[in-house]
């Protein structure tokens, strides 16, 4: 599987040195801290290689082409002093327990997790355990001291559920859906100033499937999840989930704010009408690569 890795990291289009170059110093998460085992197995996925395996989709499933290695590659650039896991603060009270497996999810269903990164891995982990869906992670940024985004926690609650998917994986079989699992600040909430670093990305057709694809995997609806009922979606799906209705798949959204909204039945949705994303200010998206530092204003610019 860590070929996978390899191989997404060829796909990125300026040199890894460059990308190196970019990052600045952080902090994952509490290296004192115990994992959702209660153990300190944790460590043993402080790489690139091993926390990017066990959170990766069976091998030879239609899903693994789609999970994304640019966070996971960000690890080996990171003191390891300075990993740890996602502390259990960081987690409603719901998530710190076993969670049921809601009705509606079948083999029939995709759902796509598009809360706080954090949030996304940690019912993305249950599920996994509870193995009635494998996780696709399509975290496609990097951390920095100064960045727009800040994915550490993403990356520190990848770290706290490791052990539990490397027990659950043992038990996962080809016809599990998949889970995708977001980060709905990827977009940021500005363009940035200079001297700051420009992390964010927006999900594109190399991390989305398209819907033949979808209907020869057997996935036949859609279930969005987002932190509040009635949320809008992010707008980088806006043109994609229209996509998918008018391809013929009913859409519906839930809420992953307590138990009982991840119990419910899932209501129809239907994508509100937003601004297009302006893909060339994205860095990472626009250029390849994991983000940019944003220059600071030439002196002919006025």
């Amino acid at each position: 599987m860590f070929y996978k890795l390899l191989q997404w990291l060829a796909r990125i289009r300026i040199p890894l040195t460059l990308a190196f170059a970019h990052r600045a110093e952080v902090s994952v998460g509490d290296a004192s801290l115990l994992d959702a085992f209660g153990s300190t197995q944790w460590k043993d996925y402080r790489t690139a290689e091993k926390l990017f395996d066990v959170w990766s989709p069976l091998p030879g499933t239609t899903w693994e082409a789609f999970h994304c290695a640019t966070l996971f590659a960000s690890l080996d650039k990171i003191s390891q002093s300075q990993i740890g896991p996602a502390p259990d603060e960081w987690f409603p009270q719901w998530l710190q327990s076993e969670i049921p497996v809601p009705k509606w999810l079948d083999e029939q269903t995709w759902l796509i997790l598009d809360g706080p990164g954090w949030i996304s891995v940690a019912i993305a982990a249950h599920l996994a355990s509870l193995r009635v869906a494998q996780p696709v992670c399509t975290f496609d940024n990097w951390p920095h001291r100064l960045g727009l985004v800040q994915p550490e926690k993403t990356l520190a609650a990848l770290i706290r559920y490791a052990p539990w998917l490397q027990y659950a994986r043992n038990g996962w079989t080809n016809t599990m859906p998949p889970v995708w699992v977001c980060d709905n600040t990827r977009l940021g909430t500005r363009s940035g100033v200079p001297r700051e670093f420009d992390n964010r990305y927006f999900l594109d057709d190399s991390i989305l499937p398209g819907p033949e694809l979808l209907k020869a995997s057997g996935i036949e609806k859609i279930v969005y999840a987002t932190s509040v009922a009635g949320a809008m979606q992010t707008a980088d799906l806006t043109e994609y989930f229209k996509l998918m209705i008018q391809s013929g798949y009913p859409l519906f959204q839930i809420s992953l704010e307590d138990l009982v909204q991840w119990q419910s039945e899932p209501v129809p949705f239907e994508p509100i009408s937003r601004q297009p994303i302006k893909h060339r200010s994205f860095f990472r998206s626009s250029i390849g690569g994991f983000g940019a530092n944003i220059p600071d204003p030439s002196s002919s610019s006025g």
